[in-house]
């Protein structure tokens, strides 16, 4: 494990970064640390790896549904400006965010959505796929631990596949647009 000190000369040294790359890669850490507790699931045979797993795959998509909404408000550069333009960012729940998606955002997802899955389909079917994986997981595997449900199930690979789709919109957008 590195030392604060060596941690905070690596932050010292990262070039400044806009809220969409932020975002971005975030998410993508997140995706990162959820694919290692899978691997540990199998390697170590210990289940209680899936809790963690799930929540960074969920907390990855909520930073990647955020990310298009910095990218649908190119004039806010902070989290101050997407509030001050409305945005509410302070929420976990799929449906409030993916609501406030400007309809060419959501078309986006939904096509990446359409190459994942090998199925056509539009902004209103991601949605419905995008709310099978639970309306806000993050919190609910967050304190699963609170739960009087021992067997909470999951369709792992449609949550991939949400991820997935969200991961490629958001890569196709910022190919498009490097600086975000």
């Amino acid at each position: 494990m590195p030392h604060k000190q060596q941690i905070e000369k690596m932050l010292e040294a990262l070039p400044k970064r806009s809220l969409r790359s932020t975002l971005f890669n975030v998410a993508h850490a997140y995706a990162r640390a959820a694919d290692t507790s899978w691997q540990a699931i199998a390697a170590e045979n210990d289940t209680d790896f899936a809790a963690p797993a799930i929540m960074c795959q969920s907390f990855a998509v909520e930073l990647l549904l955020k990310f298009f909404l910095a990218v649908d408000h190119p004039h806010a550069g902070s989290t101050d400006q997407l509030k001050a333009a409305g945005v509410k960012l302070n929420c976990h729940k799929y449906s409030e965010l993916f609501d406030q998606l400007r309809q060419q955002s959501k078309d986006k997802i939904a096509l990446a959505y359409t190459a994942t899955i090998g199925k056509q389909t539009d902004a209103d079917g991601f949605r419905q796929a995008l709310l099978a994986q639970g309306d806000d997981p993050f919190v609910y595997w967050r304190y699963i631990y609170e739960s009087t449900d021992r067997n909470s199930h999951l369709d792992m690979q449609a949550f991939l596949n949400v991820l997935t789709a969200l991961g490629k919109a958001a890569e196709a957008e910022r190919k498009a647009a490097p600086h975000a």
